[in-house]
């Protein structure tokens, strides 16, 4: 680090000591987090099924009593067309059972430490898929075989849907990778969007959609490094995502780069500049005061030596 005497030691610290952040972290840290948000939908086969109970408990976020429960029980099973359901606090106490048999508590959870995290699932000890909401002061206890009748029922292409969180700008397909070709899962946008070629004259929709897979491999390879490429390509175990978002031309990001790369250099150069000149600078006057000194005891030496030769 070279030292820069005549700066603040403020600025200083503040230059030298904290990286300057050039581009923008926002798209990169976006990107993250929306493909946390992917994979764990299509990782997780129950995930979209936590939707749905989260929007059924809408109207009983909190259900202070077992009356309360025993509604909020009675509402799941009318609405979903569950066989059973037990609904458990944060004690792990039963505050509704549709069976009357149920148990008083869930035993995993206060014995065997089972941990479930905030809105997620687990399959319990005795089989049954356990539910935590987002606010993680209930467990809904359902069985197996209906959270796999409800996931079949709404299996299949997802067109057109939108995150919660992820509204401006972001386009993305999700295939699965099988053996012959890729299974579209999911997309935000449209087929027919004018943001795709023509593809009128394919008459066969095998083809149409195998087409747009290769359009869109074909276009997440860059072929000038300038340029960057329209789709971005993520392989997550058997999941392809094409992913494009807003953001800046990789050529102004580089003009970017360059220029800050330039201007620390010019400080750089200035900084050991000033540093040579103020040291030339401190080193003068360090000789001058020693001239002077010198100077001084010289003509002290002289009177003293006139003053002994005046006493003789």
């Amino acid at each position: 680090m070279i030292s820069i005497p005549f700066f603040p030691s403020a600025w200083k610290d503040a230059v030298f000591f904290s990286p300057i952040q050039i581009l923008s972290l926002y798209p990169k840290l976006k990107k993250e987090s929306f493909l946390d948000s992917i994979l764990e939908r299509f990782q997780n086969k129950y995930f979209d099924l936590g939707y749905r109970f989260e929007y059924l408990m809408r109207e009983f976020p909190k259900p202070e009593t077992d009356k309360d429960a025993e509604v909020l029980g009675k509402l799941f099973s009318s609405s979903i067309q569950l066989k059973q359901i037990r609904i458990y606090d944060y004690n792990f106490r039963t505050m509704y059972s549709s069976d009357s048999k149920g148990p008083g508590f869930h035993k995993g959870l206060r014995l065997l430490g089972m941990q479930v995290p905030k809105a997620g699932w687990v399959e319990d000890t005795d089989g049954f898929l356990l539910y935590r909401n987002s606010v993680g002061d209930l467990y809904l206890q359902i069985l197996k075989e209906d959270g796999d009748k409800i996931i079949q029922e709404v299996s299949g292409s997802k067109k057109s849907f939108l995150p919660r969180d992820f509204s401006e700008g972001i386009l993305y397909w999700v295939y699965k990778k099988k053996e012959e070709d890729s299974e579209l899962l999911e997309t935000n946008l449209n087929p027919n969007s004018t943001l795709l070629p023509d593809t009128t004259e394919v008459s066969n929709s095998e083809e149409s959609k195998a087409m747009i897979h290769a359009l869109l491999d074909k276009n997440s390879k860059s072929q000038n490094i300038l340029v960057r490429p329209v789709w971005e390509k993520i392989i997550a175990e058997d999941l392809e995502i094409f992913l494009s978002q807003p953001r800046k031309a990789r050529a102004e990001e580089l003009l970017l780069i360059l220029s800050s790369f330039g201007i620390s250099l010019v400080s750089l150069i200035c900084g050991i500049l000033a540093s040579r000149v103020l040291f030339t600078i401190r080193m003068e006057n360090r000789f001058s005061e020693r001239e002077e000194v010198i100077k001084v005891k010289t003509e002290l030496i002289r009177l003293l030596g006139q003053f002994r030769e005046k006493t003789k």
